[in-house]
């Protein structure tokens, strides 16, 4: 038992550690996005074409899941091993996607390519729900368990 706590306390001083690089990379990418955004605004004399869309997108996207992957990191410097965690990883999966699709050139993209990002989103999607299902069963669980037992059957009215 003395073992699994001295893992814990070794597992969350890393995640400490990894936390203090996210908030590098955070501010990396936050500055990567104003930094473009701002190239993107002194440029006023040219309409943006859809590649600087790509871009500022690409920039935001990856400030978001730097974000999450720093929330995942916060929660397992916290102990917190539980489905939020799982859900924040699998919405990470999602963000990458995204990232990935909006930075597409589907022009020079196979269908095989793009029915592979397709069955990895659903896949992700269905994982989103099936956390969420199991989410809501335990948090049924713990009322259950809070009030002291089944509620009692409601009387129909009639």
């Amino acid at each position: 038992m003395h073992l699994v706590r001295l893992y814990f306390r070794f597992e969350r001083i890393v995640a400490h550690i990894l936390l203090l690089g996210m908030v590098g990379v955070v501010l990396l990418a936050l500055w990567s996005f104003l930094r473009a955004t701002g190239l993107a605004l002194l440029d006023l004399s040219h309409p943006l074409e859809y590649s600087a869309f790509q871009t500022l997108f690409d920039r935001v996207l990856a400030a978001i899941i730097a974000l999450e992957l720093a929330h995942s990191i916060h929660q397992m410097a916290l102990g917190d091993h539980r489905l939020a965690q799982v859900r924040t990883v699998i919405v990470i999966g999602v963000l990458a996607v995204v990232r990935k699709l909006i930075m597409l050139e589907v022009d020079t993209t196979s269908g095989t390519f793009l029915a592979g990002l397709a069955a990895t989103f659903l896949a992700l999607g269905g994982l989103l729900v099936m956390v969420h299902f199991v989410d809501a069963r335990e948090q049924r669980g713990k009322k259950t368990t809070v009030t002291g037992g089944e509620h009692a059957p409601s009387k129909d009215p009639d």
